[in-house]
């Protein structure tokens, strides 16, 4: 999967641009709050309807303008095939494209151009909340799983209806009139984040004897969100007293976590502040080989000043697995390095807010 071409409108400091991308690296250089990152929010705007930066699209939208718009031609090389997708955004409407043709779910935009976006704030995988690995796990079920899509739905309907039959001090039959539904999809949605944390679990033990530091790997160790004893149905029963006290749904899959464990401890208390960073790094690189098994070809990279993020070792690995796995990355970065980093496809020089293409 690769873009084409890409127009961006009205995104930060990014007036107009329109540039073509190669299929394989694309490096673009410039001095900070040149636009480089723009560029990245952009494409992720395009895949996901947010940016991987702010959650504000007011922060976003440039102040010469009152909305923004975004549109590419994706290939599909597995179809052999082009579609155009556009994005429009002001700050309370959302306008979405695909061939022309308006889409009501953003989820739409991310099976058309998935993307895996890799920033200085990844580190909050491993330190971060617990809401940050649920979402990590989610990503991969949704490109991987058929059914998660429809499972995630129904349960975050069913957690809705329950939650507000709590909010309103409901009896407790109208509270319990969720609990099967509720029960059914959960158990199914923690079944798949299990299975999926086996697979991230090997394929992080892979990379990492790749790369030589076997210090970095962590275990995973999947919560469900309740007891291991008991089932989801007889927990919510179970826990009812308490949900009312709460006035919320105080189990279930939406409280689940993955533990990131060192010898025994979590790594966000062992591992350095390097050492964090670039174990997020290798769970992106995670999400990409996944989606490569399950689909035949890559999503895109989004990658945000690499060379600061990683010592000259890991820059040498995390790229020779990006050339093997054909993945078209959009790479950023203050220098020109492009000549310590082989087979750069195009190289693009950001300055005040344009981009020139240099080769």
């Amino acid at each position: 999967m690769h873009l084409t071409t890409l127009d961006v409108v009205g995104v930060r400091n990014l007036t107009h641009v329109q540039i073509q991308p190669g299929s394989g690296i694309n490096y673009f250089y410039g001095d900070n709050g040149a636009g480089k990152t723009s560029l990245l929010e952009a494409i992720s705007l395009l895949s996901v309807g947010r940016s991987f930066r702010s959650g504000k699209i007011s922060t976003i939208i440039s102040g010469e303008t009152t909305e923004l718009t975004v549109s590419c031609q994706v290939h599909d090389a597995k179809l052999d095939s082009s579609q155009r997708v556009g994005i429009c955004k002001s700050r309370d409407s959302t306008t979405a494209r695909i061939d022309g043709q308006n889409i009501n779910r953003l989820s739409a935009l991310a099976l058309a151009v998935p993307s895996v976006a890799i920033s200085t704030r990844n580190h909050e995988l491993v330190e971060g909340g617990p809401g940050e690995r649920r979402n990590y796990l989610d990503w991969i079920l949704f490109h991987v799983e058929h059914t998660f899509v429809q499972l995630s739905k129904q349960y975050k309907t069913a957690l809705s209806q329950r939650n507000a039959a709590l909010r309103r001090g409901a009896s407790n039959d109208l509270v319990s009139m969720w609990n099967k539904e509720l029960s059914e999809s959960g158990e199914a949605i923690a079944l798949m984040r299990e299975k999926i944390s086996t697979l991230v679990q090997n394929r992080l033990t892979a990379f990492s004897t790749r790369l030589g530091n076997a210090d970095i790997l962590p275990d995973l160790q999947y919560r469900r969100g309740w007891t291991a004893e008991q089932s989801l149905s007889d927990t919510l029963k179970s826990s009812l007293d308490n949900c009312r006290r709460l006035g919320t749904t105080s189990i279930g899959p939406h409280r689940a976590d993955v533990k990131l464990k060192v010898q025994g401890d979590e790594a966000r208390y062992v591992h350095s502040r390097g050492q964090q960073k670039l174990l997020a790094i290798l769970m992106k690189l995670v999400q990409v080989d996944l989606y490569v098994s399950h689909h035949g070809q890559a999503p895109i990279l989004l990658f945000d000043d690499m060379p600061s993020e990683l010592d000259e070792q890991a820059r040498e690995f995390v790229m020779a697995y990006l050339q093997s796995s054909s993945v078209q990355v959009f790479l950023t970065g203050v220098e020109d390095i492009s000549k310590t980093i082989q087979d750069v496809n195009k190289l693009f020089h950001v300055k005040r807010g344009e981009i020139q293409n240099v080769v």
